[in-house]
């Protein structure tokens, strides 16, 4: 009797596209995806949904939260499209390196086009539309408007896209990455490389590795939420073991100078206007100070000066300003120190008086035979001779002057 041989074939499955859900038929016991298509569709999604996620918890979009619930819209983000919001990040990691990253609050970001104010427009925020620029001047500069920016009219605002105060943050995030779309906001996230917060990061991990059941650890479960940053890492290394490893970032001041400077440079590409400032301010100055740039500085007047031109104010304005700068600036520089230019040195010293006097007219030998020597051995003359003291000379010269006979006449 033969032995059955066992069937060569395989069993055919009709599973359902995880993609476009749709059946198809096939042998394999672990394909999930009809086509190589829906296969790379499916890895997009799964790419971009990740993306986002790092979004919804950066503070990037926390930023962008916290602005459109003070705008009270959403479409102060009208209009961005991924190259516009990889700009818009650049300002917000300026404003954060001008301040080192939290240490300071010196920097502050401003609207050309105001957001609150009496116009029938609302400034956007876009890159184009906002300045990095010193907090007191912007403080200062209040709500006004002197020209350029970007902004929306007021009537067109819609209700849906309504944001109220006090709203979570959360909530708006989501909101702003649907009004934006997942696909823009994938691909900015890419670019930028957005990433999520460290308190976001350390609060997860805390969450996941914190025991409820160990009273100390429940205490510190229940007051997570209110705790600071630096508290959350403090609590993260006692749990890890690592306290004490003084491990200290050393971050970069940057003067307003360099800050404005960066900000002319941007706005330059825009606004053609501004490339004049940015020459007078960089290019004319740096012969000057290129090996101690840092040392270079605006006067209050210098600085509210580019603060007006970057919000719109026309160049013609400052020209005065800018001339000031460039004569303080251009002097000659010498192993760091600036030296004024040369101007010949005048000693303002006092030239002592000249003793001039009058001697009467020569005596002939004829007319007076008496000798010089017999002239001293005259009776009349017992004064001793003596020389005298520089000071009284000085006060004789006017006697001098006026014609005297000397004491010997």
């Amino acid at each position: 009797m033969s032995k059955a041989t066992p069937a060569t074939h395989k069993a055919v499955r009709r599973p359902r596209c995880k993609y476009c859900q749709k059946q198809f038929r096939t042998t394999s016991i672990k394909k999930i995806y009809c086509t190589p298509q829906c296969q790379k569709e499916a890895t997009k999604k799964k790419r971009r949904v990740c993306r986002t996620n790092r979004a919804t918890h950066s503070a990037f979009f926390y930023h962008l939260a916290y602005e459109c619930e003070r705008a009270g819209t959403l479409q102060i983000l009208t209009g961005h499209t991924v190259e516009s919001l990889v700009a818009l990040y650049d300002v917000y990691k300026l404003k954060l390196k001008a301040n080192r990253y939290g240490e300071t609050k010196e920097f502050e970001i401003s609207h050309i086009h105001p957001v609150q104010g009496d116009s029938d427009a609302i400034g956007l925020y876009h890159a184009s539309n906002l300045v990095v620029v010193p907090t007191k001047l912007n403080r200062e500069h209040g709500t006004q408007h002197t020209g350029h920016g970007l902004s929306i009219n007021r009537n067109a605002l819609v209700s849906k896209h309504s944001v109220e105060k006090g709203a979570p943050r959360k909530q708006t995030v989501q909101r702003i990455i649907a009004f934006l779309g997942a696909d823009v906001v994938a691909d900015a996230v890419k670019i930028a490389k957005i990433q999520p917060t460290q308190r976001h990061k350390v609060l997860s991990w805390l969450h996941d590795n914190l025991d409820p059941t160990v009273p100390e650890q429940r205490t510190h479960l229940d007051v997570l939420d209110a705790m600071s940053g630096k508290a959350l890492a403090a609590l993260k290394a006692k749990l890890e073991g690592k306290e004490g490893s003084g491990f200290q970032i050393k971050t970069t001041i940057l003067t307003p100078f360099q800050v404005l400077s960066q900000e002319l440079e941007r706005h330059a590409q825009h606004r053609p206007e501004l490339t004049e400032v940015l020459d007078i301010i960089c290019k004319r100055v740096s012969p000057f100070t290129a090996l101690h740039m840092s040392r270079t500085t605006l006067s209050a007047d210098e600085t509210q000066a580019v603060f007006d031109v970057l919000h719109g104010k026309p160049v013609e304005a400052i020209r005065d300003v800018l001339t000031e700068f460039v004569e303080r600036h251009t002097s000659i520089v010498d192993n760091g120190e600036r030296i004024p230019a040369y101007q010949p040195i005048v000693f303002k010293a006092q030239h002592p008086a000249r003793v001039v006097a009058t001697l009467p007219a020569p005596v002939s030998v004829a007319d007076d035979a008496r000798s010089f020597a017999d002239y001293l051995d005259r009776e009349e003359l017992d004064a001793v001779p003596m020389l005298l003291p520089l000071s009284e000379v000085y006060q004789m010269a006017p006697l001098a002057d006026q014609g005297q006979p000397l004491p010997w006449d």
